[in-house]
């Protein structure tokens, strides 16, 4: 039987407090990020941008949309 690689289902890395993932470690009874945070080196998840921009994050009130003429609510 093979063994099975843990890794955790929520929480946090202890030292950069970013979420947890497949990459995560565990050193003693914490959890970190990746095998960089766990040596103590620069974390490598600081140098990357956000896959997401910020504004695309909050929904925008159907009022804040131009007004659309009945013909255009009936386009395919």
């Amino acid at each position: 039987m093979s063994e099975v690689d843990r890794v955790p289902a929520y929480g946090s890395c202890i030292r950069c407090q970013r979420s947890l993932g497949l990459a995560s470690v565990k050193r003693g009874d914490d959890w970190y990020g990746t095998v960089a945070c766990a040596d103590g080196g620069d974390c490598p998840l600081d140098e990357r941008d956000p896959l997401v921009d910020e504004r695309a994050l909050y929904a925008r009130p159907r009022r804040f949309f131009r007004k659309r003429a009945p013909k255009e609510l009936n386009r395919a």
